[in-house]
Order: structure tokens, then C-alpha cells, then sequence
């Protein structure tokens, strides 16, 4: 398979005591020569850590009454707040993708935030190998007054342990450790009650197929990839009416772009930014010219026969450069599509899907097919809520015609516009969005 990248990655397990199979695993290498393994919590459904690792770190870290610091006095300050995704980082406000919790008055915090924001932020000290599970962390002092570690006293996790004990944590910090008060200023806590984003939401609108790929071909000659950038153009020039929106396209003219490279150039224009991935196409069925209506797609293991036809479709560009998508020789795909269901990902695609078809009821004259899910190639590397959007078939004469008018298309671009922008109404979680009073 190729280019199949991951900015997060869930940790494979370690060797762990018998009382903590089941439970992965991180292994962290620090820049003073100590190795240790460190437990990491799913309680929550995903992947997150004791606030004691940060300590374990060098950081300074504090906790009281919901409201989290982890800093280096005077270089960095770090606030988050349990239950709420939302965090500041030096007075930027950033997104996890989940929100800390507590159990026991213990912070967790999530696991993303050492593996993507970290590395990502702090690259000189941090770097994550996902395929092997290791963090490798560099020396806070390099930067400032950070709290330097005991030269090997303290085991990665915070726990106090000597490292030499097997590497690996078997028991839970205590909760006077976790907000413990520490040296030096801590950064303002972010405000009581929920957080609200008020920041830029990212839209990467994808043009299906393009170049040499035509895609679908209907009566008349009309192409898949003509519609499908000439809606996603008007979604993109729709949108770009709302001063809060970042409008992105993966091509805006007759051009081939490599299906694993759509979600990944998506991905990496997002970054730290809530964002969404909407790829455009028609649907086709040589066996059933008579097939007509439209369907949305979110990444997940296929149903029936039908989402397996539909993704056999899309996926057939790969062929082209000798590839395909088998998830029976494919392992890597059930590991992604389990890596964004832990994300809650699929939970928001799900929901994207759902506002899209919505929208399109409302003037296409096709049966509405509903949401539907598969493995589709060009949703993989998109680690966001993703959907692809099938707005009718080129198969059918007279809907085939109908996708070839500019008319369609504009209704068409419109309808998907309408449900993004109610999608904002809603993610991410207390966002407050409001859209422009000319899009009312």
C-alpha cells in the first residue's frame, strides 16, 4: 500500500505485567539515557495518559478543580481543562480531538498531545515513531528554565520508581502527586464552563478523479471528473463567502492527484485546526442502467454488496499505478478505520453524511439512497470527518444529462455548502459558530 500515514497513532502493546495485558503500551527514550514503558489508558474509548508523564518530562505540572497546567516557567504554558477538547498553548487556542477526563480526581490527559501536538510544536525535543510506539523526548533545560529531570531517579511516568524495575508502571499515580504545586509561575487556566472555538474552520473540498482518470463516462461523453470539479468549484466559491472558512481544494483543474495524496495534502493543510474532507463524485452501474438517486459515504468497513461495488469504483484509479485495496491483505485499513472509530471521527462523517443527503433531498429528483459506508481510498489519510458524496449516476441517460447541466451543479454545490455550514453549527463540540448573515 502506499502512502498510508497516520499523525496519530494508536500505541501497540509492550511487554506489561500479567495484571495489564490488553492495555498498549508507549515506550519513551529520554535525551539523559532513561528507557521506560509507560501504561496507556482506553478507559474512555481512546488512548491517554497520566498528567504525572509530563512531570516525568521535566514539565511543571498542576492541577486544581478541572483546570490543568503544564509548563516550563517563563517559556511555556500549556492549559487545558478537563472535559473539554479545547486547550491554549501559549495563548493559542488549539483542538484535541478528545477532551482530559479524571478518574479519582487523577487528570488524563490524551495521548495526542505527546505524539502529534508535541513533536509537531517542539520538534528539536520531541519526536514519535509510531510504527515502534516510542516517544523520544529531549532536555527541557535547552530551552529554558525547565525543570530538570533527577538523573534517572524518575521513571518517564512520574511515578518515582526506579527505571531499572522492568520499565513498565504498575500502579496509578496518586492523586495528591497529580496537583502537587509546583515551582514557578503556572499559565492562566482556560475560563470556566465550556470552551469555545471562534477560530478558522478548514474545508478541503475534493475534485473526484481529474487527468487521465475520467472516471464515470455518461451519455453525450459527460465525464466524472468535469462534474465533480465543477461542483466542487461553486462549494468552494460558495464558501469562501464566510470570512471563518478556509476553502482548500485537492485540484481546481484537469489534473491527476494521486488518491492516497488527497487526504494526507488534506491532513497536512488542516493541522491543528478543526477541519473537514468533502470528496465530490457521480456514481455508475453498467449492470443497472437504471439505477438512479445519491448516496453519501463515510470511511468504514463495508455492508453490502452495493458499498462494496461503490468502492470498488473509487478505487479503481490505484489500478493505474499497479495498486488496489484488498483490507483482506490490507491490514493496515482495519487499523485505520479502528483509529478513527477511537477518534470519534467516523461518529462526525456519520453526521456529515446525514446533512448532505438532508440537503440534497430538498431538490434532487433521484431517490435519496442514504448514508452509506466503505473502504475508500481517497477517505484514508484524511484524519478528520470525511465524506464522499456521490450526487447521481452517469449510467442512467436521463440523470446522466441532468448531472451535465449547469443548473444541477449549482444546486448541487449548493446543497453541500448548506450542510457544511450546518455542520459547523455543530462541530467542534461548543464551537458557537455562526454563519455570515449573507449565507442565512
Amino acid at each position: 500500500m502506499k502512502k498510508i500515514s497516520l499523525t496519530l497513532a494508536l500505541v501497540l502493546s509492550l511487554p506489561v505485567p500479567a495484571s495489564a495485558q490488553g492495555r498498549p503500551g508507549l515506550r519513551v527514550e529520554r535525551a539523559d539515557g532513561v528507557f521506560s514503558g509507560v501504561l496507556v489508558e482506553i478507559e474512555e474509548g481512546f488512548a491517554a495518559v497520566p498528567l504525572s508523564l509530563f512531570r516525568g518530562l521535566g514539565w511543571t505540572v498542576s492541577a486544581d478543580r478541572g483546570s490543568v497546567s503544564i509548563s516550563v516557567p517563563g517559556e511555556i504554558g500549556i492549559s487545558l481543562r478537563v472535559g473539554s477538547p479545547f486547550f491554549h498553548w501559549d495563548g493559542v487556542v488549539l483542538q484535541l480531538t478528545d477532551a482530559p477526563y479524571a478518574v479519582g480526581g487523577t487528570p488524563f490527559i490524551p495521548l495526542q498531545l505527546l505524539t502529534d501536538f508535541f513533536p509537531r510544536r517542539l520538534p528539536d525535543l520531541y519526536d514519535f515513531n509510531g510504527p515502534n510506539s516510542v516517544l523520544r523526548a529531549g532536555n527541557l533545560t535547552l530551552i529554558g528554565g525547565g525543570v530538570d529531570s533527577d538523573s534517572g531517579a524518575t521513571a518517564a511516568d512520574g511515578s518515582g520508581r526506579s527505571p531499572d524495575r522492568a520499565g513498565v508502571t504498575d500502579g496509578e499515580p496518586s492523586v495528591a502527586d497529580e496537583v502537587e504545586e509546583q515551582a514557578g509561575p503556572a499559565p492562566e487556566p482556560v475560563p470556566q464552563g465550556p470552551s469555545r472555538y471562534e477560530g478558522v474552520r478548514v474545508v478541503v473540498i475534493d475534485a473526484g478523479h481529474g487527468g487521465a482518470d475520467p472516471g464515470a463516462i455518461g451519455p453525450d461523453g459527460i465525464r466524472e471528473k468535469t462534474v465533480a470539479l465543477a461542483i466542487a468549484t461553486r462549494v468552494a466559491e460558495i464558501l469562501r463567502r464566510e470570512s471563518r472558512i478556509e476553502v482548500d481544494m485537492t485540484r481546481d483543474d484537469d489534473t491527476f492527484v494521486d488518491l492516497w495524496e488527497r487526504g494526507e495534502t488534506a491532513t497536512d493543510i488542516k493541522g491543528d485546526r478543526p477541519g473537514i474532507f468533502v470528496s465530490i463524485h457521480a456514481n455508475s452501474s453498467s449492470g443497472r442502467r437504471a439505477a438512479t438517486g445519491f448516496e453519501t459515504y463515510f470511511l468504514s468497513e463495508a455492508r453490502t454488496e452495493h458499498e462494496r461495488r461503490v468502492a470498488a469504483i473509487e478505487n479503481a484509479p490505484l489500478r493505474f499505478q499497479g495498486q488496489d485495496v484488498d483490507p483482506e491483505e490490507e491490514p493496515d485499513l482495519g487499523f485505520i478505520v479502528r483509529e478513527l472509530r477511537n477518534l470519534d471521527h467516523q461518529h462526525w462523517s456519520a453526521l456529515l453524511a446525514e446533512l448532505v443527503q438532508d440537503e440534497l433531498s430538498d431538490f434532487h429528483p433521484g431517490p435519496n439512497r442514504g448514508v452509506k459506508q466503505g473502504l475508500l481510498a481517497v477517505l484514508t489519510n484524511a484524519l478528520m470527518p470525511s465524506v464522499l458524496v456521490e450526487v447521481g449516476y452517469l449510467s442512467n441517460e436521463a440523470e446522466g444529462r441532468m448531472l451535465g447541466k449547469q443548473s444541477f451543479q449549482q444546486d448541487s454545490a449548493k446543497a453541500i455548502a448548506e450542510a457544511i455550514l450546518g455542520f459547523f453549527e455543530r462541530y467542534p463540540p461548543g464551537s458557537g459558530f455562526r454563519r455570515s448573515r449573507e449565507e442565512r
